[in-house]
Formats: structure tokens, C-alpha cells, sequence
């Protein structure tokens, strides 16, 4: 008989702890459904303060396309008194090289003539974009200021006289040796090439014959020499013609041609200058 109140007890305790359970699970779930809705308020919020950011950056950045559009506008408003600009600044580069090459060495005077002629005729042309001008101004000037501080050699025919002396002895004999022919050129006459001087005909290399080699030393002084070093002459620049050399200025510029022309390792070279006495 005293079981039945024990079992009763026992199942109330069961019945209890089932009860005390159930609460439990209650209050768990609903604390999780309250941080739930807590993290899902707090991604809205974030949601909400992103979009906000966006909307600013794209707001930036439309004023900042503004400014750029106006800015273009006040440039292209300007373009013409843009170009007028650079067009007279171009004028005043290439009249100031014109005035170089006139009272400078006459050195590679025909090739220094020809390119300020063709800046010159691109200058007068009123579709030339003046960007393309000022590159071909500042190419111009780039290659004048270069001549100031390199020593170069190139080949021509004696400036105190006419009758090119080398290539009528070549006609006569091709052996001699004020001719003194290199190994290329009597290649190309061996192989059909000739020395007539027949303007415009292609096979004719006495445009290569030349009577000796010319050098300037930066814009310092300018010397011709004859190939067989027979004559050699220096610019005056104060008498405007052609002073004969020593010869020992004769043998020096031997060798400055030597290196000028790559045929010599590097050195120190001598240039003949004149220098007027203090007064």
C-alpha cells in the first residue's frame, strides 16, 4: 500500500521535471528567436549604412565628373587661342634656328638648309596641328644643339676649288693614286656601276667620289682635309673663307678624321683655332 504514494510521488517528480524541462526549453527558445531578430535588425542597419555610403560615393564621384566636364568645356573654349600659342611659339623656335644655321659653321650646310626649309614649308600650312609642329621644332632644335658638343666627319669635295681633282683622276685612271679608290667602290664598278656623271642614272656612284673628308669639332672650328692630305683648309669665320693649315695642323687632322669616322679607337684630338691677340 505504501508504494502507490511512493510511485504517485515518483511520477510527480517526473511530471515535474518534465514541466521544469518544457519551461527551459521554452525560455531557450525564446531567447533564441530574440538574438535572431537582433542579428537580423543589426544586417538591415548595416544594409541601410552601406547603401548610404554608396550613395555618397556616387554623389562624389558625379561632382567630380561634373568639374572634369566643365574643365573640358573651359578647354576647348580656349583651343584656339591654344594653338595660336604654340604656333607663335613654334615661329619664334624656328626663326632663331634660321638665324643659328646663317651665322653658325657653314657645316652640313645643304642638309642643316633642306630640314629648316621643310619646317619652315609645315609651318606655312595652316592644317598642321600645332602639337605636330612643336615635336618637329623641338626634333629641329634637339639635332642643332647636338652639333655644339659632338666632332663628326662626312666626305666633300675641296672648297677652294671646282674641278673635283679626285674624280677626274679616277676617269683617267682608276689606279693612280690621287683616285686611291676604296675596295667597295671598285666592287660596284666591276660589277656594272660607272663614274659619268649621268644625271639620273641609277648605276652612276661619282656622287661617291669625293676629294676628302670635312670635320667640325662641336661649333668650335670646322676643317676640310683632302683624302691624300695634300691640302688642308679651316673655316675663318672672321675673314668668311677658307685659311689654308700648317702642317702640323695637317697631321692632327689626320687623325681627327681617323676618329670621327669610327676607323680610330677614341682619343683626344687637336682642333686648329684661331685666338686674336688681346688688343
Amino acid at each position: 500500500m505504501n508504494l502507490k504514494p511512493a510511485r504517485v510521488a515518483l511520477c510527480v517528480g517526473l511530471l515535474c521535471s518534465a514541466q521544469f524541462a518544457g519551461a527551459h526549453l521554452g525560455l531557450v527558445s525564446n531567447a533564441n528567436a530574440q538574438d535572431s531578430a537582433a542579428d537580423n535588425y543589426a544586417a538591415v542597419l548595416e544594409q541601410i549604412q552601406n547603401v548610404r555610403l554608396a550613395t555618397q560615393q556616387r554623389e562624389v564621384m558625379l561632382l567630380s565628373q561634373d568639374a572634369t566636364e566643365d574643365s573640358l568645356r573651359e578647354q576647348i573654349a580656349g583651343l584656339p587661342e591654344t594653338k595660336d600659342a604654340v604656333r607663335g611659339i613654334v615661329t619664334k623656335m624656328v626663326a632663331e634656328i634660321a638665324k643659328v644655321i646663317e651665322t653658325d659653321l657653314p657645316f652640313r650646310k645643304e642638309e642643316r638648309e633642306a630640314r629648316l626649309t621643310r619646317m619652315q614649308d609645315e609651318l606655312a600650312d595652316k592644317s598642321a596641328r600645332p602639337v605636330d609642329l612643336f615635336r618637329r621644332a623641338m626634333t629641329l632644335y634637339d639635332i642643332e644643339a647636338n652639333y655644339g658638343y659632338s666632332i663628326s666627319a662626312y666626305t666633300g669635295n675641296n672648297p677652294k676649288s671646282t674641278e673635283r681633282r679626285r674624280l677626274t683622276a679616277c676617269r683617267q685612271d682608276l689606279e693612280s693614286p690621287t683616285c686611291n679608290l676604296s675596295k667597295d667602290l671598285k666592287d660596284k664598278l666591276s660589277s656594272g656601276f660607272n663614274i659619268e656623271g649621268t644625271p639620273g642614272d641609277p648605276a652612276d656612284i661619282s656622287h661617291e667620289i669625293m676629294d676628302g673628308n670635312y670635320v667640325h669639332f662641336g661649333r668650335m672650328s670646322f676643317i676640310y682635309l683632302d683624302l691624300d692630305s695634300r691640302e688642308g683648309f679651316r673655316w675663318s669665320k672672321e675673314a668668311g673663307d677658307w685659311e689654308p693649315l700648317s702642317s702640323g695642323d695637317i697631321l692632327n687632322a689626320r687623325r681627327s678624321v681617323r676618329i670621327a669616322r669610327g676607323e680610330s679607337a677614341p682619343g683626344v684630338v687637336t682642333a686648329p683655332i684661331k685666338i686674336q691677340a688681346a688688343q
